[in-house]
């Protein structure tokens, strides 16, 4: 698998869910519980991902901040 950067665009703590804009282009939605490393997501964090398709929606996981 390949992984990407992006920004964390926005993040809910509520119910932990937010989206990250690829560096590709485009919005991919993330789960808190995939974050891999220590913190609290915040919009403007630089990140590295790996998309996962294996759903039938697109969905970034093993999230970590750069």
């Amino acid at each position: 698998m390949i992984s990407h950067t992006g920004i964390i665009r926005s993040y809910n703590p509520t119910n932990h869910t937010g989206l990250i804009t690829c560096d590709l282009g485009g919005d991919i939605r993330f789960c808190g519980m995939n974050i891999a490393s220590q913190g609290q997501p915040a919009s403007g964090s630089l990140v590295e991902f790996i998309m996962d398709d294996s759903s039938s929606n697109l969905q970034a996981v093993k999230i970590r901040f750069i």
